[in-house]
């Protein structure tokens, strides 16, 4: 079946480890089902004038990494700027665990590390963004659907979700068996049966039910 992908999938994948549904991300962009999306999550992610989330949750990410190091600079020890980072949720806590790994006391090697480790995962960003562009046929639509919209406003409340699903809808008038993908409960998944049953969208499934295989190493 085709995906309509939500804004939170492509923002899981593009930023993979510094997301919490990165690793659920990757699995539904890897499926080989076609994937489509609307200009409604397009501008979120990646702005009119590209100044969207994407942009925004980079420069967050380069500030988290910068008072990191102005912290080590200061003084404070790794495991004291990790128990900082879990507690305030940064996006950077499993980026920063993960480099942090090949740290041996040496606080200019783990600088080092760490400025590296950013221009990588910056780069990595850039090269899933392209991937995502490549990927993911962003549709345009021209009619608003008021009635469906009125019915759909009656129970959501995030009326920009509403137009996520209104664009999924007009996807799904020329696309067969499509399936909207959302890492969005309140406002999305959690109304499956509402959405199924006044949209052309086959299904709503949501993210975390593309769940990695169970390791038992």
């Amino acid at each position: 079946m085709p995906y309509f992908i939500d804004s939170n999938v492509i923002i899981g994948y593009i930023f993979d480890s510094a997301d919490a549904m990165g690793q659920y991300s990757k699995i539904v962009i890897g499926d080989e089902e076609e994937k489509y999306s609307g200009q409604t999550v397009h501008n979120e992610c990646f702005g009119i004038n590209g100044n969207g989330r994407c942009k925004t949750i980079r420069k967050q990410i380069a500030s988290e990494i910068r008072r990191i190091i102005a912290a080590l600079y200061k003084g404070l020890s790794l495991p004291e700027i990790l128990n900082q980072m879990e507690e305030k949720e940064c996006r950077t806590y499993l980026l920063i665990d993960d480099i942090s790994k090949e740290y041996k006391n040496d606080t200019n090697l783990l600088i080092e590390l760490l400025r590296n480790g950013q221009r990588d995962f910056e780069s990595d960003c850039v090269d899933r963004e392209d991937r995502i562009l490549d990927l993911i046929v962003f549709h345009t639509r021209t009619i608003p659907y008021t009635e469906i919209y009125n019915a759909l406003n009656e129970h959501i409340e995030d009326k920009d979700d509403i137009e996520v699903i209104l664009d999924a809808h007009d996807v799904g008038l020329e696309i067969s068996a499509l399936v909207l993908v959302s890492g969005n409960y309140r406002d999305i998944t959690a109304f499956r049966k509402l959405i199924s049953d006044k949209t052309s969208i086959k299904n709503v499934r949501s993210l975390k039910s593309f769940a990695p295989p169970m390791s038992f190493h």
